[in-house]
């Protein structure tokens, strides 16, 4: 029959008194990788006909309270009928049946390194190209940043050969619908971010409760383990804010920072401005939300008083906007902005119009969240099982970029102009656009 299948011969020796047959059902024990059981019905003419069924069982679905397979049709011998004036107390046995009985395949022992090791975290939950995984985001699709994400999430979807939808919502209310339509469509596991941590949260306990594993990433590191999330993967949103004050307080500034929020609800960029603030001290730190403004740019120039003497941008598309706004009325403020965007703000930190650039990481993220997606849907041990309370945190520091920086990748002995070419060029054509648009 089956390869995965042991066949036996299983003779149905049916133990019937009269008075039990009446009942229409007998149940058998379950035992090994299957249950069985005997079903009888009277018939018209008061024979008893007898069949059998049989049930695969799942030890990780029983584990997890859910149910196994159905039971599978009526598997019906050839001589399967009791007479109506059978011999009270006597035995029958009807003919004999082949059915295939599934047996757990053994694990496979490959050898790694120094190890020879039988079986992985996914043996529980195993998963094919069928499995569904989802991946869900906030965002714009203007903002570059999330291209990277995205490439990132195509490539792992290659690399592992699994079906993943990924979909961008600009409302967490449109983002949670996603994720109650993925569990619905049966995903394994959910990877979301959590700039709007509370509106999702009720869509991510009904995933959780319908055994969907969930990971979170980007935004609302803080809030991972009240939603249920077993590992989130993200910039360090603390340490964003910290070293962009260490770098403030190298270049000398003095007086107010202006920190730009570009997303009105997202907590992770409320964290970055938290974090500059607690570690600045020569001023206050300033928000300017310019995401309901109809114009950016005049929003962001209405703060700068003379009391400003540096501006962060938490995206490159803020960035444009706040150097355009502050560069040529306000040269003497130190700009900088946090970004994984290529080439145009590394084309304005070589030109000098940005001080520094925080680098955000986004391939990083894209990466390591799909791993950590297949994590969430092998682990033994899901979120609040007992073992583990809390989200796995996976933090990536920021990293800085200067003007120096830049300026290295052109040295002739620099192999980044050998190994991508194409990248150096876009980049050589980018700071000249921007040394024209300067005016230098």
């Amino acid at each position: 029959m089956f390869e995965r299948y042991r066949h036996v011969l299983v003779g149905i020796v049916i133990g019937l008194v009269i008075g039990a047959s009446a009942t229409g059902i007998i149940w058998a024990t379950s035992g090994g990788s299957a249950e069985v059981r005997v079903v009888a019905r009277k018939l018209d003419d008061g024979r008893v006909e007898v069949a059998l069924q049989t049930r695969h069982v799942d030890p990780q679905a029983q584990l997890e309270g859910l149910d196994g397979l159905g039971w599978s049709d009526r598997l019906s011998p050839g001589h399967r009928f009791l007479p109506g004036d059978a011999t009270v107390n006597r035995w029958y046995a009807s003919s004999v049946l082949t059915i295939g009985v599934e047996e757990p395949l053994p694990p496979s022992v490959a050898e790694i390194g120094p190890f020879e090791i039988s079986g992985t975290p996914t043996i529980s939950r195993p998963f094919d190209s069928d499995t569904l995984f989802c991946v869900l985001t906030h965002g714009v699709q203007e903002d570059f940043f999330w291209f990277q994400v995205y490439s990132a999430l195509l490539d792992a979807q290659r690399w592992n050969d699994i079906s993943l939808r990924a979909e961008m919502h600009e409302s967490g209310v449109e983002q949670a619908q996603g994720i109650r339509q993925c569990v619905e469509d049966g995903a394994a596991a959910i990877a979301t971010t959590l700039a709007e941590p509370d509106v999702l949260l009720p869509a991510l306990q009904e995933a959780t409760e319908a055994g969907v594993r969930v990971v979170t990433f980007n935004s609302g590191a803080d809030r991972a383990t009240d939603v249920g999330s077993i590992a989130h993967v993200s910039l360090d949103e603390a340490a964003v804010g910290r070293t962009a004050a260490e770098q403030f307080n190298q270049r000398n500034v003095d007086g107010d920072i202006l920190c730009i929020i570009h997303e009105p609800s997202n907590t992770g960029l409320e964290q970055r401005c938290d974090s500059l603030e607690s570690a600045y001290d020569a001023g206050a730190v300033i928000r300017v939300r310019v995401s309901d403004a109809e114009d950016s740019v005049a929003a962001i120039a209405a703060q700068a008083t003379e009391t400003v003497g540096a501006a962060i941008a938490l995206n490159a598309n803020t960035a444009y906007e706040m150097a355009e706004a502050l560069s040529a009325e306000r040269p003497e403020i130190v700009l900088a902005a946090v970004s994984a965007d290529f080439p145009t703000p590394l084309a304005m930190l070589y030109s000098g119009r940005l001080s520094f650039v925080l680098w955000a990481h986004a391939l990083e993220q894209g990466y390591l969240t799909t791993t950590a997606l297949l994590y969430g849907h092998g682990t033994p041990f899901p979120a609040q099982s007992g073992l583990f309370q809390e989200a796995t945190l996976i933090s990536i520091q920021p990293t800085v970029i200067t003007q120096e920086s830049i300026q290295a990748l052109f040295d002739p002995d620099n192999t980044v102009r050998s190994t991508l070419p194409a990248w150096v060029d876009a980049l050589d054509r980018a700071i000249q656009e921007e040394l024209r648009h300067s005016g230098e």
